[in-house]
């Protein structure tokens, strides 16, 4: 990437974890960049139902950890003519180009953007999710769309991991929960007790996911934590 342009994927697949509501796993919490359907946005005209991308960052969006604070940022999904990959780096910078989404293509559009209550955002609405790549592009572009400042994914991903790497452990202990007949809302609730509890050593692993050093120890003491017996 040149100091002047934004970045832009290899291939559409690389934006998403989840492009179609099939792939979408609900373990996994609400995260930036899920996209929703049947979502009125205030103060937009006309204020009709349609799709929604999520922009609040995830440590933003829950007061808790768990529960969604009443409303988040949110901006219009909608329909667009193909946006070609080598057009994202110097070009359509009010829009986030999500190509191939539920096989069609798509833009968020950041003028269309707005608060949304939380408790319309129903586990059933989510119909696509973007990797942490994609999160990253999003946010990019959102970043330069705001100030005209270009901040590499790179710098946004070193900045992230923890919150990313979380997320992952998160889905993974809800899915075991899930399977062994917990509820999603009570599952999610015993992660966060669980990842901000000190252990032995007298930091949380919420901590330790700080350090990049430390990662993998976490997952083993979660998967020893959940073990049969």
């Amino acid at each position: 990437m040149s100091a002047e342009a934004l970045e832009a994927p290899d291939s559409p697949s690389d934006l998403y974890l989840a492009s179609s509501p099939a792939e979408v796993e609900q373990a996994r919490p609400f995260m930036t960049g899920d996209v929703f359907d049947g979502i009125t946005i205030p103060g937009l005209s006309p204020e009709s139902e349609g799709l929604g991308i999520v922009l609040t960052h995830p440590c933003s969006m829950r007061a808790d950890g768990v529960r969604l604070i009443p409303r988040l940022h949110v901006a219009r999904v909608a329909a667009s003519q193909q946006i070609s990959l080598r057009k994202w780096q110097d070009g359509h910078f009010k829009v986030m180009p999500l190509p191939e989404l539920d096989g069609e293509h798509h833009t968020a559009r950041f003028d269309d953007m707005g608060l949304v209550e939380s408790a319309s955002l129903l586990p059933a609405k989510r119909i696509a999710c973007l990797s942490p790549y994609g999160i990253h592009l999003l946010q990019q572009r959102f970043i330069w769309y705001l100030t005209r400042f270009l901040v590499p994914t790179h710098r946004l991903a070193e900045a992230t991991a923890p919150v990313f790497e979380e997320a992952e452990l998160e889905e993974e202990w809800v899915t075991r929960a899930i399977q062994r007949g917990a509820g999603r809302e009570e599952s999610m609730a015993a992660f966060h007790e669980w990842v901000r509890s000190p252990d032995e050593s007298g930091t949380s692993p919420q901590e330790q996911l700080a350090d990049a050093q430390r990662r993998a120890g976490v997952r083993r003491a979660m998967r020893h934590y959940l073990a049969p017996g």
